[in-house]
């Protein structure tokens, strides 16, 4: 199943054979490769989408994060483009951290912009909060004990994440370490 990421598409979903949306008409492949396939969630400023990369044979999974700049008032757009490039800046050196996705492109197409991440097989900390109640003492130790390196090395690259927040961090699947 393809989905259309275009804000205000009414009906998303269609067939994987698409080249454009039914519904709105626009482009299905992001970035001339990239197939959105299913919607993962939402802020204030954009939408963050599974999808499958269409250019490399074993079709990898990944996962785009659009920003629409579009609803950005007119006198600001410019310094959101800005904190859009930065932002990738900041992911592509980052991204050479082994508990930190790598980003795979960064681009605008149409009036939207993405940016393209590896996808990390696992749970949120915020869904395993909700699944299984409160952590133990343990839990919360060893939790933060493998979390610490991986903050202290974006520190040590000058940047400040903003956003560390329990639906933020992901606990992958084969070896539960916090991405």
């Amino acid at each position: 199943m393809a989905f259309c990421v275009a804000p205000g598409c009414l009906e998303p979903q269609n067939d994987d054979d698409q080249e454009v949306c039914l519904s709105c008409g626009s482009k299905l492949l992001l970035g001339g490769r990239y197939l959105p396939t299913e919607m993962l969630g939402q802020g204030g400023f954009g939408k963050t989408f599974l999808a499958i990369d269409q250019q490399i044979p074993s079709r990898p999974q990944c996962v785009v994060k659009q920003l629409y700049i579009s609803n950005f008032p007119q006198e600001t757009i410019g310094k959101a483009k800005n904190l859009f490039y930065q932002e990738a800046e900041h992911l592509d050196s980052l991204g050479n951290h082994p508990q930190i996705p790598r980003l795979l492109a960064s681009f605008q197409q149409e009036k939207n912009f993405y940016l393209i991440q590896e996808f990390i097989e696992g749970q949120t900390l915020f869904d395993l909060f909700a699944q299984a109640g409160e952590f133990t003492e343990v839990q919360i130790q060893e939790l933060i004990t493998k979390l610490l390196p991986v903050l202290k090395f974006i520190h040590e690259q000058n940047i400040i994440h903003r956003d560390i927040k329990p639906g933020n961090i992901i606990l992958r699947t084969i070896d539960k370490l916090p991405f």
